[in-house]
């Protein structure tokens, strides 16, 4: 049984989460730019375009992961197409990684989704970033390689893009 939990941060714990978003991309990349790391520290936009999901270890109460879950259309969703929701900024302390809570994320993620009806779930990461890019393929995101070249044509770095068909079909 898992000592990992899901749920929606809190919004005394919006500190916090910036906290621990930042740590977490801290330690893939160097240094943020400053645009990047607003993004980072911005909660409670995050909080406000759709869900702000944190992994609390719950023996201890800690929170050590968290990742945003965003509306299509809203502020900080760059991907999503009106009828797809997509995951943002999923990042995992680096003591706690490899231990399900990016998984656990990803599949609650997967679950809010699917319940604002959406028809997928869209998200992307680096193209190097083969580590994340294993647990996506093995809960059951595709590469979309059509949408890295249409969506993220004017970004200096390309990013992988992948989606989950989320079993809801166009009318």
């Amino acid at each position: 049984m898992s000592d990992i939990r899901v749920r929606t941060a809190r919004a005394h714990e919006h500190e916090r989460v910036a906290a621990v978003t930042v740590e977490g991309f801290r330690s893939r990349n160097s240094a943020p730019r400053p645009e990047r790391l607003a993004l980072l520290r911005d909660t409670p936009g995050r909080a406000a375009a759709g869900d702000l999901l944190v992994a609390v270890h719950e023996p201890s109460g800690t929170l050590i992961g968290t990742a945003s879950l965003l509306r299509p259309g809203t502020a900080y969703a760059r991907l999503a197409l009106p009828d797809e929701a997509e995951l943002r900024l999923l990042a995992v302390l680096p003591e706690h990684r490899s231990r399900g809570a990016g998984g656990a994320l990803l599949t609650e993620g997967i679950e809010r989704a699917r319940s604002w009806g959406m028809r997928a779930l869209v998200l992307d990461t680096g193209r190097d970033n083969l580590v994340s890019q294993r647990v996506y393929h093995r809960l059951g995101f595709v590469r979309q390689y059509a949408r890295e070249e249409r969506e993220n044509r004017h970004r200096p770095l390309k990013t992988a893009v992948f989606s989950h068909d989320l079993g809801r079909r166009r009318a």
